[in-house]
This record gives C-alpha cells, structure tokens and sequence, in this order.
C-alpha cells in the first residue's frame, strides 16, 4: 500500500460509508485525496479526519458534486487538476439502493438508478481518463455481489450493477495500452446501520437470517471493501485489469438464494 504515497485519488461518495473509509485509508497511506459528495457537511468531517490521518490540509480537496449533473462531473476534475495537477486513482464509489422488484419497478426508479449507480459513472470516467493515461493511472468501480448474485427485491438495482462491471470490463480493454488498470469490488451484504432503520424490532432475526447467507458467518465490514479498494488502486495489484474482487464472506461461492432481507451494497 506505500505506493499510495502522494498519488491523487479522487473518491465518489467520499462523505460516508465506503467513500469515507477508503478516503481515510487512502489518507493513511499519504494519498492526496478529493472528497466529491453532495452531501458537503459530510465530505468536509471526513476531510478533517483525513488531516487527522496526516495530511496536511492542502492535501485534501472537497467538491460539492452531483454526479448526475454534467457541470458538477466536469468540476470534480477540474478542481482536482487545477489543485493537484494530476490524477492517479479514481474510485467510482457514489451509488443509490432501492428496494423495489422488477414487476414493480417504474420508469422514474429505473431512470434514477441507471442515473447514479451507472450513467454518471461512465461520463465522470470519461472525463478522467485523459488525466489517468498520462499517469498510468487506475480505476476502482464499486459493484456489488447482485451484479452476478441477483436479488429478487433490487431488480434495477441488480441491473445498474452489472452494467457497470460490463464497463469495468470494457474499459480495461480499451485502456490497457495506456496502463491504465480497471477493476471492480464486489461487496456482499456489510454491516450498516441501514438495517436498525429498515427493521427495527425485527432487526436481530433480520440479521441473522442474512448472517446464514455468509460462509465466514458474519457479515462485512466498510472498511474491509476500503481494503480491497485500496489493494486494486496501488502497485500490489500491478497485473490486475478487468477483474471482480469479492468482499463478501464467501457468499458468491454459495449461490443466489432468495432471501427478501437482504440489502445488497
């Protein structure tokens, strides 16, 4: 992880959850690192915690952003080369779930997911990758075990996530003459405080329902996809392009089973 040091890595979705931990770790490892977040009180706590992982406060960069606006996108990467003067990692991290089965689906759901989880991404990269050629840069897109696991609740969510480990795919193709590396994390069901919201009284039968989906039986930890996130975008994974990497307890390895609680991430 030391060849973080002093890369520029701009992170999705930086102000909470996965962002926010793979924010902090990339702070830990001397990464100077962009927060985009639409939620800007949340994006700055984690830029004081990244100072407090040590860096200096001129090595951390905050940009309101939504990343459904083209404007928004295209201020992200401008603000970071104008600040940083390159970009070396660029981790598509920001994502919406929403529970709704595919029957039910309406064309404003589908349009909003598509939006976030999918659209947003590809032109954000797009406006990445001429930064990241001259860099050699990487690429981390946050999937999700549904991508290939579906899940009978999520429908457009599970189609968002596999549209963008196609473009993980694709993009490893046509940017690898560059050294430009693409992966994909594929996170299984973490633990989040999501579910005290989501089912209150019923929450410990919740949880340990899905626990019994997990061969390591218990569910993941933020941090523990921030890991993997940090694993594709440095030099330890050098000759790693085009890949899918679970953080999921083994889950994949059990197969899709319909279970109407779980939450995928």
């Amino acid at each position: 992880m030391e060849s973080l040091k002093d890369k520029v890595a701009i992170v999705t979705g930086a102000g909470s959850g996965f962002g926010r931990c793979t924010s902090l770790l990339f702070a830990k490892y001397g990464a100077l690192v962009v927060l985009a977040d639409m939620n800007l009180p949340g994006a700055e706590a984690v830029a004081a915690e990244c100072v407090n992982a040590g860096l200096k406060k001129s090595q951390v960069l905050v940009v309101k952003c939504d990343i459904t606006k083209d404007a928004d996108r295209k201020q992200v990467v401008d603000e970071c080369i104008r600040t940083f003067g390159r970009i070396n990692i660029l981790v598509n991290n920001a994502g919406i779930y929403r529970k709704q089965s595919m029957l039910d689906a309406n064309s404003d759901t589908y349009d909003f997911l598509m939006d976030v989880n999918l659209k947003a991404q590809i032109f954000l990269t797009q406006l990445a990758v001429p930064h990241l050629k001259k860099t050699k840069g990487t690429i981390v897109n946050l999937s999700s075990i549904v991508a290939e696991e579906a899940v009978a609740a999520a429908g457009v969510y599970c189609i968002s996530k596999a549209g963008i480990d196609c473009v993980t795919k694709v993009l490893a193709l046509e940017l690898a003459e560059f050294g430009v590396r693409v992966n994909s994390v594929r996170p299984g069901t973490m633990h989040t405080g999501l579910y005290d919201v989501d089912f209150g009284q019923d929450v410990a039968n919740v949880m340990k329902s899905v626990v019994s989906e997990h061969p390591l039986g218990r569910l993941g930890l933020p941090e523990e996809v921030a890991n993997a996130v940090a694993f594709l975008a440095c030099d330890l994974s050098s000759y790693s392009t085009g890949n899918f990497f679970y953080v999921d307890g083994g889950r994949h390895c059990v197969g899709a089973r319909y279970n109407p609680h779980l939450k995928p991430q």
